[in-house]
């Protein structure tokens, strides 16, 4: 019995047993500590950060993002490209969005590829009915 009482008082170490690390020195790529009972460890300086959501880069929506951009510029001459290039970046989303895995920061990329086209087609089908108005 006193056995598997020393089993259970281990498990659960008092505050005056916690283990406790101690800075010891450095190197150049890692800091050097040591627990109470001798144990050495190495932790690293250099270690990466987790980059925010929106940060990391989307390599598969990159074309519909310069559609998107060819789209804006498409404005110019009386919205007649934007009505070209709008959807075809609003599709080139969707069929991401539909055939690959995509992470939560890729969907809402998506989103915003719908909203941005739906936008400067709000913008760019007035402009193209005006043009051709002027044109008959």
């Amino acid at each position: 019995m006193g056995n598997a009482e020393n089993q259970k008082n281990n498990d659960h170490l008092e505050p005056e047993r916690a283990l406790i690390l101690r800075y010891k020195g450095e190197d150049d790529q890692s800091f050097l500590v040591a627990s109470q009972n001798g144990a050495r460890l190495r932790v690293p300086k250099n270690r990466k950060v987790q980059k925010t959501l929106l940060d990391q880069p989307s390599r598969q929506l990159k074309p519909a993002f310069r559609l998107l951009a060819l789209a804006f510029l498409g404005l110019a001459p009386a919205g007649l490209g934007t009505l070209v290039l709008a959807p075809l970046a609003a599709l080139w989303a969707l069929v991401i969005w539909v055939t690959h895995p995509l992470p939560r920061a890729d969907t809402l990329r998506v989103i915003l590829v719908w909203g941005l086209a739906a936008g400067l087609l709000a913008i760019a089908i007035p402009l193209s009915k005006l043009f051709l108005a002027c044109l008959s």
